[in-house]
């Protein structure tokens, strides 16, 4: 058993529920899921990486977050975790056993402006839009004026 401030946080076999306490600290150290490129940082459940019935312990090296989604894939076997998450010593791997990293750019937060603009767009066969033969349908909303 591990005690934080006289209190017990890891709690090895003695419980299969993670306690309230337990739970608060591996969500504050992994602030969301730990799946690499995974943002959900909310409604996360903790799992444990060894299960309970494996012989894991209730101790927050043995507790990670994990979003519903990626929680179902590891429990449906498409989703390998091993490893020590309080060293930040985690390991994930897909169904066929390839190492999970973080992939791609984090995506710019909701309310950022739009890149600028650079450069114009030319078609690839080098047509031009011809306002002669372009018509918009009318829009049923604006009043109409008659000459």
């Amino acid at each position: 058993i591990t005690w934080h401030h006289g209190v017990a946080v890891s709690v090895g076999r003695t419980q299969h529920i993670v306690p309230d306490r337990t739970r608060r600290i591996v969500e504050y150290r992994d602030g969301g899921c730990r799946v690499p490129g995974c943002r959900n940082g909310r409604f996360v459940e903790v799992h444990h990486i060894v299960h309970w019935s494996d012989g894991g312990t209730t101790d927050t090296a043995n507790l990670i977050c994990l979003c519903p989604k990626h929680h179902r894939l590891h429990h449906q076997g498409r989703l390998g975790i091993a490893g020590n998450a309080d060293i930040d010593a985690v390991v994930f791997t897909d169904d066929n056993e390839r190492l999970l990293t973080d992939s791609g750019t984090r995506p710019e937060p909701i309310g950022a402006p739009p890149p600028p603009i650079r450069g114009t767009w030319q078609h690839p066969l080098g047509e031009r839009l011809d306002f002669r033969w372009l018509s918009f349908n009318d829009d049923p909303a604006r009043p109409k004026f008659s000459a």
